[in-house]
């Protein structure tokens, strides 16, 4: 595959897309990256736009294959341009990109405008779609019937054409698994990147804030807080607020929590849920999304915050779970080796 060339497009570098270039890379594909980070103002939007272009011309004609993560702005002129020099363009869909939930003005669908629109173009326009979860091809009823997000491509596609394939995020089990055999059952943990209050309540933490102030002989964490956020949070006594954090600091945070809450409105998959669950963590988690199928039978399922109170009793309550369930059910449902045989056979099937 050293032939092999691909452009990589994505706005932010988060962990799975870091994921997803290793893997790449492993397959020993010549990769160009274009990297356009969310900017508003309008000077630093058109200069990504400009960006784009300039990088689309240098390298999709040079390229077999286009590979897009999230259907937003940035997609638009590498599809274009894939399109006009007859490159195959595969689009990844996270959640942001396939939800609307006008409480929170969140997702790209939330409004009839340019934005959705652009989205629409893009995703009839693709010659494949890969959704980490079924639940954004086919939306999720119980966020709907709960809070009203509407969700799932084909909610809003009603005439799509282009195929679209639930394929996972992978992770590597060698890497994330348990450094501590003995933590205390009294910790639980909740790990997510949080910039601003929008993000904060998507994540379910003013829930997870209301359960550390009635379970007083619980340690609660936050971590992946940033300065501003763990400034402004009013915080009871139990509760520690930490900063974002490298893969080696979360293993050892995972591996000190006996317990990791997942309680999320809106999700894809929650890669931060299926690593804590790989260092042995008893999960509880929201029955939304992707939630439910990476927990199972191997923690706790609450259906939306009414039922935070049954969450404070399964915490104080007798039941013994094993975390080794926990970590083999993410090894067996979604292990990296997965991910890396899907992009093994786009690959092929590219080429031929």
């Amino acid at each position: 595959m050293s032939r092999f060339k691909v452009t990589f497009v994505y706005s932010v570098l988060n962990p799975f897309v870091k994921k997803d270039i290793k893997i790449l890379k492993h397959l020993r594909v010549s990769l160009s990256q274009i990297k356009s980070p969310p900017n508003k103002d309008p000077f630093n939007f058109l200069r990504n736009r400009f960006k784009e272009l300039y990088n689309s011309i240098l390298f999709i004609p040079k390229s077999q294959l286009v590979i897009c993560w999230f259907c937003d702005y940035h997609a638009l002129i590498p599809l274009i341009l894939s399109r006009l020099f007859k490159k195959r363009f595969v689009v990844i869909v996270g959640g942001y990109d396939a939800i609307s939930y006008k409480e929170l003005n969140y997702g790209v669908f939330q409004k009839k405008n340019i934005r959705s629109k652009i989205a629409s173009i893009i995703y009839h326009s693709a010659s494949e779609i890969w959704a980490v979860h079924k639940s954004l091809i086919y939306g999720c009823e119980n966020s709907k019937k709960a809070l009203n997000i509407e969700s799932g491509i084909k909610s809003f596609l009603k005439n799509l054409k282009t195929e679209i394939k639930e394929v996972p995020t992978g992770y590597d089990f060698s890497f994330w698994k348990s450094k501590n055999k003995r933590r205390n059952k009294n910790t639980i943990l909740t790990v997510a990147n949080i910039d601003n209050y929008q993000t904060f309540k998507r994540k379910g933490l003013p829930q997870f804030i209301d359960l550390a102030n009635k379970l007083n002989n619980f340690s609660f964490t936050i971590a992946g807080l940033s300065k501003k956020m763990i400034l402004k949070i009013d915080k009871p006594k139990n509760l520690t607020l930490i900063g974002k954090l490298n893969s080696n600091q979360l293993v050892k945070l995972y591996s000190n929590n006996y317990y990791y809450y997942q309680g999320s409105i809106i999700e894809g998959l929650p890669n931060v849920l299926c690593e804590a669950m790989l260092c042995e963590c008893i999960p509880i988690g929201n029955n939304v999304f992707g939630i439910p199928d990476a927990i199972g039978n191997t923690g706790f399922i609450f259906k939306g915050f009414k039922e935070i109170d049954k969450v404070k009793d399964f915490l104080e309550s007798e039941i013994v779970l094993n975390g080794k369930n926990a970590r083999e059910r993410i090894k067996i449902k979604y292990p990296l080796s997965k991910r890396v045989y899907r992009f093994n056979n786009l690959l092929s099937e590219t080429e031929l």
